[in-house]
């Protein structure tokens, strides 16, 4: 799995997908997705094949009420083949629910061997 791949399921679902925020004052209205990542490489630089642990937050705002329908649609087309953890909380203040899905996967980079 890569984060390119999730995130390119989401965005065919038509949502709209903002790394860390929207510019200010130009936030879309809901649903829209803000992605964060925490990202860990493993290996040196002599390593030909080097794993990139990858944390990955997606976090879906919603209008006033969860999105049963959207979260559903999310789950079974862009997270059927990744383990998560989901969590939502109410937003009181803008009036809206932040649905958060927690993914954790491997990557495989690729790099050349440096002898020298």
């Amino acid at each position: 799995m890569t984060k390119q791949k999730i995130l390119g399921r989401l965005k065919r679902l038509g949502l709209k997908v903002q790394r860390l925020q929207f510019p200010v004052n130009r936030a879309p209205d809901p649903p829209y997705v803000i992605y964060l990542t925490d990202e860990d490489v493993r290996g040196d630089d002599t390593t030909i094949n080097r794993l990139k642990n990858v944390g990955l937050s997606l976090e879906l705002y919603t209008d006033r009420l969860p999105d049963e329908a959207l979260e559903e649609r999310i789950e079974s087309l862009v997270l059927y083949d990744v383990p998560y953890r989901k969590n939502q909380v109410p937003i009181e203040s803008e009036n809206m629910v932040q649905t958060a899905y927690e993914l954790e996967f491997v990557e495989k980079l690729k790099g050349a061997t440096i002898n020298g």
